[in-house]
């Protein structure tokens, strides 16, 4: 997919993190007040109900997506609203925090291309350079990735069903060892993220018009549009939470349904998710099937 300006490359700068700018280290994560957080990056809703970082995404790039600056933005925000949700806030807030976790993953998907992707290899062997690499290499030492169920991220076109859209050739998971940033990844090893379509306007604003984008990819023809909205829903979305737990389901699963940006909420009006169990007989060809991901060399 090739566009206006995509956004693989980030805005970071280092101003924020020079004191972590270096693979990991031992001491403890700080845990920075997230809305703070957002407002020194310049944080602010759009016309379309999309994040925008005015300041830019005020993190430097070598740090990694395993990084305790990661880890300590995720505790902040559990411990402030793990047991609550996001449901109870403004919604300008909710969104805010809700939606910084996407620019989290545009850090994490070019850390991985820039420094492990190599001429002819794939997303994935890039990440799995990164798992190998050590921690001074900026990788995870050998920490191995965490296997979980991609349901969310193997939706179907509302007029499909699972059996005959995507089975057979499911999207995987991985995740960091602390659960927070996450991959998904298509059987050719190619990253699936809202990344692969979202592009900057010449002022290096996220375009968050549909019709931008409906406009784009209906010119390359239906199967394109197509295309872009399933990079778009089953994107990647790093997890606030630090397991999958009633904490996962209030912080990571549950907002997108209320606090997406609002492309993304129209586009899901044409998609849904497979099933998780089976509630009648009609449902069988959407029921997920959790033995899809047949595991690798780099996961637990």
């Amino acid at each position: 997919m090739s566009g206006h300006k995509h956004t693989h490359k980030t805005h970071n700068t280092p101003d924020m993190t020079d004191k972590s700018d270096k693979p990991d280290t031992p001491n403890k994560p700080d845990t920075p007040d997230i809305l703070e957080l957002i407002r020194k990056m310049g944080g602010f809703i759009d016309e379309n109900g999309m994040l925008q970082l005015r300041n830019g995404f005020l993190i430097g790039e070598r740090i990694p997506p395993h990084s305790r600056v990661f880890e300590g933005i995720a505790q902040s925000v559990e411990k402030a609203y793990g047991e609550t949700g996001l449901r109870g806030l403004d919604e300008r807030e909710g969104r805010m925090i809700h939606q910084f976790r996407m620019y989290i993953d545009r850090h994490n998907i070019a850390y991985i291309r820039r420094n492990f992707k190599r001429d002819k290899m794939t997303d994935e062997e890039a990440l799995k350079a990164y798992v190998h690499a050590s921690q001074k290499e900026g990788g995870t030492g050998g920490r191995k990735m965490l296997r979980e169920p991609a349901r969310f991220h193997n939706k179907y076109p509302a007029g499909s069903s699972y059996r005959s859209y995507q089975k057979g050739h499911e999207n995987k998971k991985r995740l960091t060892a602390d659960f927070h940033s996450e991959f998904i990844i298509d059987r050719n090893g190619n990253f699936v993220s809202q990344w692969n379509v979202l592009e900057e306007d010449e002022h290096g604003r996220i375009i968050s018009d549909i019709e931008y984008y409906r406009d784009k990819y209906l010119r390359q023809g239906e199967d394109a549009w197509e295309e872009a909205q399933r990079q778009i829903m089953d994107t990647e979305s790093f997890n606030y939470a630090s397991k999958n737990d009633k904490v996962h389901q209030r912080l990571d699963i549950q907002p997108p349904g209320f606090l997406d940006y609002d492309l993304r909420r129209q586009i899901a009006e044409g998609w849904k998710s497979p099933c998780r169990k089976l509630k009648s007989p009609k449902e069988l060809k959407n029921l997920y099937c959790y033995h899809s991901d047949k595991g690798d060399a780099y996961s637990v």
